[in-house]
């Protein structure tokens, strides 16, 4: 679908905020240099989103939008064909959340812009956890449940849960550091498959361990 002048100002100015929240945080960023970056005029701001904090919750929206694809829609996102079959559907889901983390070009960027807006505690915060961050981490609690017996809503189940996302997250967030250990130049299939692949791994040994608690 061909977008229209106005759609295209619009995302041109949610991709340059996004970029600059993320790297500066947004009480840094000006909505000059903002319009600047997106090519437009700095009323356009005020004109699509009724300034700068509006810009920030179209920002927020936009994460929600993307990564919320995976829980829509399962089968969004392809596994690679060489991983063994998951054998479970919390294996499958948490594998393929990984792929689609690994797999996004703004994903570096996205991780630290949820960052800086949890550490300001701000709309666009409570916004992305309401309507993505809780529902996808209930989601897995009561797969969790499931496989393990052990209740969704415990206090175990939901650290369990986070130390699964923690490995999946730092492997995003951290890939500065890991590619440079590895001594990989970046993250390409044979790299995301290894990685995948050690997830795989780690996963269904949680899964056996809490199952036989």
């Amino acid at each position: 679908m061909v977008q229209t002048r106005s759609q295209l100002t619009k995302s041109a100015l949610i991709e340059a905020a996004f970029k600059r929240f993320a790297e500066k945080g947004f009480a840094a960023t000006s909505t000059r240099e903002i319009a600047a970056a997106a090519q437009t005029n700095i009323g356009s701001i005020t004109y699509h989103f009724g300034g700068k904090q509006g810009l920030r919750m179209a920002c927020a929206e936009a994460i929600v939008s993307q990564l919320s694809r995976l829980r829509n829609s399962p089968d969004a996102v392809t596994l690679p064909k060489v991983l063994p079959a998951p054998v479970s559907r919390f294996e499958d889901i948490a594998l393929r959340q990984a792929t689609l983390l690994l797999s996004l070009p703004q994903a570096n960027l996205m991780i630290s812009f949820l960052f800086r807006e949890a550490q300001d505690q701000s709309e666009a915060f409570e916004h992305i956890y309401q309507d993505f961050f809780a529902p996808m981490h209930s989601l897995f609690c009561q797969m969790w449940e499931v496989e393990t017996g052990m209740a969704a809503e415990s206090e175990q189940t939901k650290l369990a849960i986070f130390t699964m996302i923690g490995q999946i997250v730092y492997f995003r967030f951290g890939q500065p550091i890991v590619t440079r250990r590895m001594g990989w130049s970046s993250y390409g299939d044979s790299e995301s498959l290894a990685i995948l692949t050690l997830m795989q791994r780690n996963i269904r040994a949680m899964l056996a361990d809490y199952g036989s608690l």
